[in-house]
């Protein structure tokens, strides 16, 4: 699929990569200092184990050279039972060890994903315009979680390496510097090879993700659309799409495992070259006598504790090249500006509110173009009354609802609640006085009575019935095998268009705002049933402020005053 430039698939491009990088690290810290203690107490038993696993093989050499070979039973039988019993204690240990590291690493991650996920819920409609939710989802997903693991898998294994890694060097000197010189020899070579090597890993991980965001974006666009796909005979087009996506994707994941293989395989196979050297000059040095086969034994399995430090390492520093990829993807929806800012001390209308609206020259443009927007809008709306806007598609009418619910804020002039600045209110408080009824019904999967009480959840279930019964779909709701326990399908998909219009108004009538905005809210019903509600929301909003924004309004009685809209301006219409 081709994607135009209203898609951003990608913020990389605008970043200053070091800057960036260093304020993302320092976002990824905040959550991890609060898992400092749990985090050390990981590290500890983490530690303990090393010191376990390192202790194994030189008690080996002990009981091959001065039990076996020396025909010490008593020496062997004591040290084959220690063996066993810190067998026990690493597995009891490393158990316990593993479950605190999940538990810290889902809290991690899960506060991670919060974090970003709140950030997204306070942008504009506009940002999700631009974006593709598929994109937005594979950062959210898989981005977020592949920045998770490097974080806390690299402390642990840095931690766990470096202690291996030290402490059997020691003990690979003290038994023969000469065979550690050996071991050691071929390192500086996998280190260049490493560099060489990261720019491709770079790449392949960024390619992947991005051709995952396209797979995610493909469900996400199609699997909502099936009954449109499929009344089009549109499913062969989509399943050869997805073929082509998955193809694409496959070919992506090929390239980037060679990748990998070589680049874990080649410091693996170096790492093999020096074993056998190690083996080869060491048996020479058990036929002249200068070691014992406890000793090659005994430093064989030091060596294979120190390389794989050495190999952890080393994918550490692919795994961190993979981790900035994502981290960086990360940062591209964190680092979008939130449009509209809470104020740090609101003006409280608390129960004063009245529903006085007033727009003093209000203008807003969604580009630098002046393109779809709404120009030089002024009115006053006193308590209580009922406006009428009506406007064709595109006249700016959805504009305007986003400015009164401040989705935005204006690019010049004001609004004002109640004679309060609209920046001066809380968020969440203006909201509540003012509710939106969208002709897009928003349903959730869940029950009947959880969708109605959305807005409101301390509501009690006799007035979620209430709420029902004054939209008229109380009987239809009593019809099902659960009544209001009933699911309803993602997106209301069990119900027809005009219930699922009448559980959203149930939804408004719970909330009881003092400005009521009715955007087409009754477009799927028929004539008769409009007017029905119109009666129904003249009555149960007789004090509230309605605006009623529809194409003809022909069904809506006796507005206080009309208006129509063309072109992003409002002009209000003679008596």
């Amino acid at each position: 699929m081709a994607y135009g430039p209203q898609y951003h698939r990608l913020g990389e491009d605008t970043i200053a990569e070091e800057n960036k990088i260093q304020q993302a690290l320092g976002w990824v810290g905040k959550f991890i200092r609060p898992e400092i203690k749990s985090l050390s107490l990981v590290m500890v038993l983490a530690a303990c184990m090393t010191g376990f696993a390192l202790a194994q093989p030189y008690f080996t050499k002990i009981l091959i050279d001065d039990g076996l070979l020396a025909g010490n039973m008593d020496m062997v039988i004591r040290f084959a039972v220690l063996i066993v019993i810190m067998s026990f204690v690493v597995f009891a240990v490393s158990g316990f060890n593993r479950w605190l590291y999940v538990g810290l690493s889902g809290r991690i991650l899960f506060r991670l994903r919060e974090d970003v996920y709140d950030h997204l819920m306070k942008l504009s409609p506009a940002f999700y315009g631009r974006w593709r939710t598929g994109d937005i989802v594979s950062r959210l997903d898989g981005d977020v979680a592949e920045v998770q693991r490097f974080s806390t898998d690299s402390l642990l294994a840095v931690v766990n390496g470096s202690l291996a890694l030290i402490g059997s060097l020691i003990i690979m000197l003290l038994l023969s510097w000469q065979l550690t010189l050996i071991a050691f020899a071929l390192l500086p070579l996998q280190v260049i090879f490493l560099r060489r090597m990261r720019p491709l890993v770079e790449k392949g991980s960024r390619i992947l993700r991005e051709k995952s965001a396209d797979v995610s974006s493909f469900f996400i666009e199609t699997l909502p659309a099936a009954k449109f796909i499929q009344s089009l005979s549109a499913t062969g087009h989509e399943q050869a799409r997805l073929t082509r996506l998955n193809h694409g994707y496959l070919d992506e994941l090929l390239k980037l495992q060679i990748i990998n293989h070589v680049t874990g395989g080649v410091p693996g196979l170096l790492t093999g070259i020096a074993t056998a050297c190690v083996f080869v000059i060491g048996g020479y040095f058990v036929t002249q006598g200068t070691a014992t086969i406890g000793t090659l034994i005994a430093f064989s399995a030091y060596m294979a504790r120190a390389t794989g430090p050495v190999q952890t390492f080393l994918g550490l520093y692919v795994a961190y090249q993979r981790a900035m990829v994502s981290l960086v993807r990360v940062q591209a929806l964190k680092n979008q500006k939130i449009a509209v800012i809470d104020p740090a001390t609101p003006v409280l209308i608390g129960g004063k509110a009245q529903g006085d609206l007033k727009l003093d020259r209000v203008s807003f443009f969604y580009d630098e173009a002046q393109a779809r927007g709404v120009q030089n809008i002024s009115f006053h709306i006193r308590p209580g009354e009922k406006i009428l806007i009506t406007g064709p598609s595109g006249s700016g009418k959805s504009t305007l609802i986003n400015l009164l619910h401040r989705h935005y804020d204006p690019s010049a002039g004001g609004l004002w609640l109640d004679g309060v600045s609209y920046p001066d209110l809380s968020l969440k408080e203006l909201r509540t006085i003012i509710a939106v009824v969208d002709q897009n019904t928003i349903l959730f999967h869940g029950t009947v009575r959880d969708n109605i009480a959305y807005g409101v959840k301390d509501a009690i279930p006799a007035q979620v019935a209430a709420a029902a019964k004054a939209a008229r779909i109380d009987a239809f709701i009593e019809s099902l095998p659960q009544g209001y326990d009933t699911a309803i399908g993602e997106r209301g998909a069990r119900l027809s268009g005009g219930q699922q219009q009448r559980l959203s108004i149930a939804r408004a009538l719970l909330m009881k705002p003092k400005v009521l905005i009715l955007d087409e809210a009754t477009s799927a019903v028929d004539r008769e049933t409009e007017a029905e509600f119109q009666q129904m929301l003249d009555q149960y909003f007789a004090d509230s402020t309605r605006i009623i924004i529809s194409h003809h309004g022909g069904a809506i009685r006796n507005p206080d005053r009309v208006f129509s809209m063309r072109d992003g301006r409002l002009t209000e219409d003679e008596a």
